[in-house]
């Protein structure tokens, strides 16, 4: 079969990758990069003043040991090289008062004087999170569905790290977690402990994506420009801005949810249901050499994942150092971290590259159907994939490229 795949983030390359040698697959893009939110520099990023031996991601970074098992499994037919770390946080409040995570205790304590009085600090978050875990632990799925996050955290600190952990998992505004559907944060946050382990790919994420590439014979139009995907009782025609009608069987849209309306021809009344709440969350990130905001805590260690509050009137964001995270050694190259909604410690002259991604905003209206949405899969010649269909990162994606391979096999 033809099959026409929209969108060349981590679900349609994966989907482009597993039904490859079945079918006869074009992958279109409007970006002119592939990846999605995938961004290494020095790979599918290119154009920037960096050091031509270093790669560094500016979008997905890392993933979880235990609980991306698709992930990893695409990973070793691949033979993706993977390393496995602990990454640390920390949690500062704009009052000045910071926290270490219980990773940050055990290997980032100068002595046991600091130790006990990180400890101490530590313990009433330690306390609420206990809390937290036992009524989280205690629902079951069917209660989470049509709740928000805001119904199961409430205003204490444990509750302010977990919704920042949400905040940068999501790519989201702090301010729009409390709507956050419960029935996708509440097993995240489960299984996201204060030791969690996490994997990232060696020699940067898109690297996974140039073994895809080595592998891939079908055809790839990255400055794609569809005007409208119109689906016929014996297949799909595909619409292109210049007026030219390319003609497939089926047809997959590996997109952010908001965009699939947009690009249907001829939605119906179930597929307007079904899409219709999804709104589009557009942010930036940041590759930069500052920082000197940490001093402002009296803080000289950077961990691998810290977040801030940046002012008392709920703006948060983080700041991710990456010379941790990719044993980039600090006396030769300048301390290069990824932020988000940090602009403002940041100086400009420090900031080497700035991103823009495209990502769903999450919500629970939004997130109502999707589970129709995996249940219709391949009604009317079209399927959908990506993250927002299971847990909403990397994993989701995977999986949902792995479910459409299945129905295509």
């Amino acid at each position: 079969m033809k099959i026409a795949i929209i969108g060349a983030g981590a679900a349609g390359m994966t989907t482009a990758y597993l039904l490859n040698k079945q079918h006869d697959i074009t992958i279109f893009e409007k970006q002119p990069i592939l990846g999605g939110n995938i961004r290494t520099l020095n790979k599918n990023v290119t154009g920037v003043e960096l050091d031509s031996k270093l790669v560094l991601d500016c979008g997905v970074l890392e993933f979880q040991s235990e609980h991306f098992p698709n992930f990893h499994k695409l990973m070793n037919a691949l033979n993706v090289t993977m390393e496995q770390g602990q990454t640390s946080s920390e949690l500062f409040l704009a009052d000045g008062h910071y926290y270490k995570s219980g990773a940050g205790l055990l290997h980032h304590c100068k002595n046991l004087r600091e130790f006990l009085t990180e400890a101490q600090k530590l313990f009433p978050v330690l306390k609420g999170y206990l809390r937290f875990l036992f009524v989280a632990f205690r629902t079951t799925p069917k209660e989470l569905h049509n709740q928000p996050v805001s119904a199961y955290l409430d205003g204490e600190i444990h509750a302010v790290w977990l919704k920042m952990l949400l905040m940068y998992a999501y790519s989201m505004p702090y301010q729009k977690i409390a709507d956050f559907p419960a029935e996708i944060a509440i097993p995240l946050l489960r299984h996201s402990s204060m030791f969690t382990k996490w994997d990232r790919v060696v020699g940067g994420v898109y690297t996974y994506i140039e073994k895809i590439l080595e592998q891939f014979d079908g055809e790839i139009h990255c400055n794609a420009n569809i005007q409208k995907v119109f689906r016929t009782p014996s297949g799909v025609i595909i619409t292109m801005k210049n007026g030219e009608n390319l003609p497939f069987d089926k047809v997959i849209f590996a997109v952010t949810p908001e965009q699939v309306l947009n690009l249907l021809g001829d939605t119906n009344e179930d597929e307007n249901r079904r899409f219709s709440a999804w709104q589009p969350n557009q942010i930036e990130t940041m590759i930069h050499t500052d920082v000197s905001f940490y001093k402002h805590f009296g803080v000289s260690y950077y961990s691998e994942f810290d977040v801030f509050q940046t002012d008392t009137h709920g703006h948060c964001g983080y700041n991710a150092y990456l010379n941790r995270l990719y044993a980039i050694d600090a006396a030769k190259y300048p301390h290069y971290s990824l932020a988000y909604n940090m602009e403002k410690y940041i100086h400009p002259a420090k900031i080497i590259h700035r991103q823009q991604h495209n990502t769903p905003l999450y919500s629970v209206d939004a997130v109502r159907y999707r589970h129709e949405v995996i249940a219709t899969n391949g009604e009317n010649h079209t399927y959908h994939a990506g993250a927002y269909l299971g847990e909403g990162l990397h994993e989701g994606a995977i999986s949902s490229a792995f479910a459409i391979a299945e129905l295509l096999k």
